[in-house]
């Protein structure tokens, strides 16, 4: 069994902080790996540019890691995650209200660059050995890394881009988005990126390649921190991946249609190599949680958030005995699966496969 642990152990969804409501986190994970379980911690690429004594911020502009404009020394900033310094955030506010006022200035470390590799290797590591409280140390099994397409709560950058050009070429491909052109919701194109051997290039010409960029270094850090195989579960992936991590589909509700969309991106999934089934980590957001849904979804993961809990005994004891049952059945089926991971992993099979494949 594993548990999950979202940005809310961040402080303020810092990276690399501890929240100070989750100062009992790191005996609770040393405590339920002594019975046998698995950690794993979230991670996002974002890093605040807004913190007065930050050193993970610090020592990334050290070693020159962030994305940057074009024949420039200036950093790309955007904003997501995490909140700012000192401010007390409105929920009741629209979104676009809050993420005016109560987000940071962000900074998208380029993974592609051998110095950023160093820089979020040695990050990672002072998560796992707080050099400063080893009562702080969280020794996680796993990383789980988010909002790596790479994704932004702004068009780009604060205050828009600069190259009309890139961002909104003549062709663009038939997105949800269209209208609003290629940064939508991401970095600008024309972010200056370089290749390990120095080489320029643009965004643009590696946006989809930014999660993957991301996913090797991570899984490297985690397996020399554990000295084991670990685990790296990302949301942003592109071809061959799946030789450093698992896949998962995103935020979701609990609702219907979701739990129909989880499982056809489940099954599109496989025909990636990645080793780990896509899992639907199921009502992130404020809306209305649905018994019948919820029931579906327990052979998978239950997620809690909000203050929504979702857990078998929040109901009542029909769906208490039902999600047993059910849980039980998983139960079952973990060999199955572990056999199929690992043949997947060693022989680069499918774990989850539609009929016409057998």
């Amino acid at each position: 069994d594993v548990q999950y642990a979202d940005i809310d152990y961040m402080e303020r969804q810092l990276d690399f902080t501890l929240n100070p409501r989750f100062a009992g986190l790191p005996a609770l994970i040393n405590k339920i790996r002594e019975e046998g379980m698995r950690f794993i911690l979230i991670l996002d690429p974002a890093t605040s540019g807004n913190e007065t004594d930050y050193p993970a911020f610090t020592r990334g502009l050290e070693k020159d890691v962030f994305i940057k404009w074009p024949n420039s020394q200036d950093i790309i900033y955007a904003k997501v995650w995490p909140d700012l310094p000192n401010v007390v955030v409105n929920d009741s506010l629209d979104w676009d209200t809050q993420v005016e006022l109560y987000r940071a200035y962000v900074a998208f470390p380029d993974f592609f660059r051998n110095s950023t590799t160093e820089w979020w290797t040695r990050e990672i590591a002072e998560v796992y050995n707080n050099p400063l409280n080893a009562s702080r140390s969280l020794k996680f099994d796993g990383l789980w890394i988010d909002m790596n397409e790479p994704s932004s709560f702004v068009h780009g950058a604060v205050g828009g881009c600069r190259n009309r050009e890139l961002n909104f070429p003549p062709y663009v491909p038939q997105l949800g988005s269209r209208s609003e052109g290629l940064s939508f919701k991401t970095l600008c194109m024309e972010g200056q990126q370089y290749l390990p051997d120095g080489s320029p290039l643009r965004h643009y010409d590696v946006h989809n390649l930014y999660g993957w960029s991301q996913a090797k270094p991570t899984l490297d850090a985690l397996r020399n921190l554990t000295k084991e195989r670990g685990i790296v579960v990302t949301r942003s992936t592109y071809p061959s991946s799946g030789k450093w991590s698992g896949h998962w589909l995103g935020d979701n509700t609990a609702a219907w249609h979701q739990l129909d969309k989880s499982i056809i991106g489940g099954i599109q999934g496989r025909h990636l190599p990645h080793w780990l089934p896509p899992r639907a980590l199921f009502s992130f957001f404020l809306f209305p949680i649905f018994p019948p849904v919820c029931l579906h979804y327990f052979i998978f993961i239950p997620h809690v958030y909000a203050g929504f809990r979702q857990d078998p005994v929040a109901w009542n004891s029909t769906f208490e005995e039902i999600s047993q049952k059910v849980l039980n059945i998983r139960y079952t089926l973990l060999p199955y699966l572990y056999t199929l991971m690992y043949e997947a992993n060693a022989h680069g099979s499918t774990v989850v496969r539609p009929l016409l494949h057998e």
